[in-house]
Order: structure tokens, then C-alpha cells, then sequence
């Protein structure tokens, strides 16, 4: 069962009252509520039993069920998802910490063949480095793994006589509501979703005074 589909039957079982308590819930009675068979509801709550959703148990044969604490917290993930959506079309926002990297960034950014394709796309030449952020709230962890299925800006790689260079996708992007930037997805990037790579014109940590720890927001944009 997809993520979709389990925040949509999280989100009915909440609206008959399950978020709060054990509920009655038989079955047949689940079926006509979710659409479905009486046998694809029963696979439905199983499933999400076997994944920690909710919770279930028998009472005189008859089946009681509560959302678990993991339940509830993907359901204020999908609202948070939704408002955001909704109050800000075309946009992704992200909080997390300032991390110092593994150092490469200077190196990559460097390289003439991807600073002539982001002056191109991004309008600026880049600073020669990256500003590593930390993204501890699985929610913006989400939210980048989702970012990272969209095109944006596609920056061709290309081969030098020492090496290759791989693809790297990049979104426009405003850093502490101020300053202009780009978030980077390299293809052959080290990094998993928790860590996002944003480049600027400028030395970042100067100007806004950052320090490992400190806590940024960026906004990437996705039709600019």
C-alpha cells in the first residue's frame, strides 16, 4: 500500500472517531465507509496493523481498532503537506541545521563546465562551495524525497581528461527569506534525503552569520 493510500484510510478512520479511542468497527461496516470489498478491508486494516498505523483487537468477535501514536503523526504530516500546498502553490519550505559537509563542494562548484550551465539556468555564478544543511523532522525529510522526483533545472555533466562529471538538478530557491540561491541534487550525490546542498553568489555563512547548528530556512521554488 502506497503512502497515499494509507493517509486516506488513516484520515477516515480519524473522521469515524478513531484518533482518540477504540472504535467498533467491523468489517462490512469499514467496507462501505472506504468503498471497498469487505475482503479488501479487511486487508486494509491488516495492513495497516502490520505497519504500526493503528491498532486492533477483538471484542465478543467483534473488531475494535485505534490509531497509534505513528498513525496520528503521518496524519499532521499529510495536513501540514496539504496547508502548505494550499498556502504556498509551487513551493517547497524546509527548516533544518547548518552542517559542516565533506568539503567537495568548492571543488565542484569550481568546475567551468557547471558554473557556465548554472550562470545560464540560475542567473548567478555560484560561490565555490556548498551550504550543507540537516533536515532532523522526518516531514521535510519527506518533503525533499518528493522534491527530488521533480525536473528542475537539469545541469549536463561532462567529462574532463582527469575525470567525469555527473548530471546535477537544481531549484531556485531564497535562503532566511533574503538571500538568493539554488537548491543542488548531484546524481552521483553522497548525501541521502536528510541533507540538502544549496549554493548562492555568495559566501552564505557570511552574510548571515551562520554557524554549524544553526537553524535556516529555504524556500525552493519550482516554476522560476
Amino acid at each position: 500500500m502506497n503512502i497515499r493510500l494509507i493517509r486516506t484510510y488513516l484520515v477516515d478512520l480519524y473522521k469515524l472517531g478513531a484518533g482518540t479511542r477504540y472504535i467498533r468497527s467491523p468489517t462490512n461496516e469499514l467496507a462501505m465507509f472506504f468503498g471497498v470489498s469487505q475482503q479488501s478491508a479487511s486487508r486494509i486494516i491488516n495492513e495497516l496493523y502490520k505497519l504500526e498505523y493503528i491498532d486492533k483487537r477483538y471484542v465478543e468477535r467483534t473488531l475494535w481498532i485505534r490509531i497509534t501514536e505513528k498513525g496520528l503523526s503521518e496524519i499532521e504530516d499529510y495536513i501540514k503537506y496539504i496547508n502548505d500546498a494550499y498556502s504556498h502553490p509551487g513551493e517547497f519550505i524546509f527548516e533544518g541545521y547548518v552542517t559542516t559537509g565533506l568539503g567537495e563542494g568548492a571543488y565542484y562548484m569550481s568546475r567551468r563546465g557547471y558554473i557556465l550551465q548554472f550562470e545560464k539556468y540560475l542567473g548567478f555564478t555560484p560561490y565555490p562551495g556548498t551550504l550543507n544543511v540537516k533536515l532532523n523532522n522526518p516531514y521535510y525529510i519527506s518533503q525533499n524525497r518528493l522534491l527530488r522526483r521533480l525536473s528542475g533545472y537539469h545541469i549536463k555533466g561532462f567529462r574532463t581528461k582527469e575525470r567525469v562529471f555527473g548530471d546535477v538538478w537544481a531549484f531556485k530557491a531564497k535562503i532566511n527569506d533574503s538571500e538568493d540561491g539554488a537548491v543542488i541534487y548531484a546524481e552521483r550525490s553522497i548525501y541521502g534525503f536528510e541533507m540538502l546542498e544549496v549554493i548562492a553568489p555568495i559566501y552564505l555563512r557570511g552574510k548571515l552569520s551562520l554557524s554549524d547548528g544553526d537553524l535556516i530556512k529555504i524556500v525552493v521554488y519550482l516554476n522560476k
